[in-house]
């Protein structure tokens, strides 16, 4: 059984973030080590939350975990409160690297061509500095013009990935276009070497999860040994039989 780490926010209402994909693993018979980098009331969407800055929980529990002996097979990092608490799991990824641990760092900054209002200077930048940390990243099209300090373009996704991998690391950019406007997941694999196109179909309407619940699926297939854009495809794939109601859906109700 491949063990999988997953460090990022603990939401008390709602499938999301770690509560989706703790869920989406275990059900897929991964054993799931879970840590907060912080707790929050809600999702931020309501307007109004609580949050708690864990660094401290988090930083002793893993040393308690590696006194223990216990492991993983690949890491997770989601959500991060700013700078300082960016710095402290540079080292914890750096040490899980040197192991041979491949880390997924999901950089949650906005959606749709905006920051989100609740991301700080601080967290944009602690996600700057991790990408250099990580082995894949896996930036929405937002993200990836914010990590890049470039105007939002869905049709750049190509060129922003190639850039993006200057950092070290894979890529995956969601939420692009073609330049025929037609939806679509664009990479980079650096330990292939090869560039990627995912074109889809979107599904209407608007539907919440449906990035941790790709992001799940997508880790699990990884797991499987496959390559980064087969792994992307067939994640996506998942995700549009649910939003269709071909198979069970885990996505929340909002």
């Amino acid at each position: 059984m491949k063990t999988v780490l997953l460090l990022g926010d603990i939401t008390g209402r709602s499938r999301v973030a770690l509560r989706m994909l703790s869920r989406v693993l275990e059900d897929r018979g991964r054993e799931v080590l879970m840590l907060p980098t912080a707790l929050i009331s809600n999702t931020l969407n309501l307007g109004r939350h609580e949050a708690l800055d864990t660094t401290d929980y988090l930083l002793r529990s893993l040393e308690t975990w590696n006194t223990l002996g216990l492991a993983c097979d690949l890491a997770y990092i989601g959500y991060i409160t700013g700078m300082e608490q960016a710095e402290k799991l540079c080292a914890v990824a750096d040490r899980l690297r040197e192991k041979g641990v491949p880390v997924v760092l999901d950089p949650i900054l906005g959606d749709n061509g905006r920051r989100y209002n609740s991301v700080s200077d601080g967290q944009l930048e602690g996600m700057k500095m991790l990408c250099r940390h990580a082995d894949l990243i896996t930036p929405n099209m937002t993200e990836a013009s914010l990590l890049l300090g470039d105007a939002y373009d869905a049709k750049c996704g190509a060129a922003y990935a190639q850039r993006l991998a200057q950092m070290g690391c894979s890529v995956l950019v969601t939420s692009c276009q073609t330049q025929e406007s037609r939806p679509s997941m664009t990479g980079y694999d650096r330990e292939s070497g090869k560039a990627f196109e995912i074109p889809f179909d979107r599904v209407p309407g608007h539907h919440w999860g449906t990035g941790d619940l790709f992001t799940g699926l997508m880790i699990d297939a990884l797991l499987h040994g496959k390559g980064l854009d087969q792994a992307a495809g067939e994640a996506g794939e998942h995700v549009a039989r649910q939003l269709r109601g071909e198979e069970k859906s885990l996505l929340p109700e909002q």
